[in-house]
């Protein structure tokens, strides 16, 4: 049988027609458009600077403009004797109770309030005395502390109910801001402590108001009044700076949250107080000045005082 054959005539129409049907059959498909050159990237923005990281910058330009050093000689002279002249370490009130320590000792916790410091004191071997100012007490540490009989007492804020000598160390911590005879509290701290005995605690400062907060000492206002009682101020240690504490109060103030971000700058481990170590250190100061130089800018101190055999006032 014979195969049939293609007319060559009969191809060439086909592919004629079919590029005259689809013009663009078999060609290349087009590159597609080039996308525009963005240029180089935008750099993100910054995050704003936190609270703390301005400060640290205020303080550190502040810093770096000392040359000289402007205190009052009668700062130097009144208070450096119970400054530290040795170290640059600030022992915390619960350093300088812990160092006092001896056997039997028993310990009158003032203003006591809720409590919060027996647990500690305790630990450390003191046999613990509560009393408080009777009208400053909440109804409900009224309530929690009358199960506990004499461990607490509450008095009229003069005449402390106990004898004289009973006790071999008084503790006053954050207190005695808020005692309004000062003269008079003073003179009854001194009367129940023993010869030798001493006062140990915190006080505020700078600080605006608290809880009744009366009058606040500076470092030689608490040495006048414990002269006056036949107290000797033995020992101050810088605490709180102020610039730290009372920004971090207004953000409470205004924020009603203790979280803030001057936290992790309090005390005198912060940056402040590294900053004015640094700064005493390049202007050559010694140990002495430079501790009084952290105690001038805090809004709280640790203090420590003795009554001494044969001081009257």
């Amino acid at each position: 049988m014979t195969r049939p054959t293609t007319h060559p005539g009969l191809t060439a129409l086909r592919r004629t027609l079919a590029r005259i049907l689809d013009p663009d059959r078999g060609k290349p498909a087009p590159a597609p458009d080039a996308l525009p050159d963005p240029g180089p990237a935008a750099p993100p923005e910054p995050a704003p600077e936190t609270l703390d990281a301005q400060l640290e910058r205020l303080i550190g330009a502040i810093t770096a403009r000392a040359t000289t050093l402007a205190m009052d000689g009668s700062f130097y002279h009144e208070v450096g004797p119970a400054v530290r002249g040795d170290s640059l370490e600030a022992a915390s009130a619960e350093e300088l109770l812990a160092a006092a320590f001896r056997p039997g000792a028993r310990l009158l916790d003032f203003g006591c309030g809720a409590m919060h410091s027996r647990p500690f004191i305790e630990s450390l071997g003191y046999a613990w005395q509560g009393v408080d100012y009777l009208d400053s007490v909440s109804g409900t540490v009224r309530d929690e502390v009358a199960r506990l009989g004499d461990a607490v007492r509450f008095y009229d804020g003069r005449v402390l109910p106990f004898a004289d000598g009973e006790f071999d160390v008084v503790w006053a911590m954050v207190v005695l801001h808020h005692v309004q005879h000062i003269d008079l509290s003073f003179g009854e701290i001194a009367r129940v402590l023993r010869p030798g005995g001493k006062l140990i605690g915190q006080v505020a400062y700078l600080e605006q108001m608290q809880d009744y907060g009366t009058f606040n000492f500076t470092p030689y206002g608490m040495k006048v009044a414990a002269r006056a009682a036949g107290l000797r101020l033995t020992r101050v240690e810088p605490k709180h700076d102020a610039f730290v504490f009372l920004l971090r109060r207004l953000l409470i103030t205004l924020t009603a949250s203790d979280e803030t971000p001057f936290n992790r700058m309090m005390g005198p481990e912060g940056f402040v107080h590294r900053s004015l170590i640094e700064t005493g250190q390049r202007l050559g100061l010694d140990i002495r000045t430079t501790n009084l130089l952290r105690l001038l800018f805090c809004t709280h101190f640790v203090f420590e005082i003795e009554k001494i055999a044969g001081d009257a006032p």
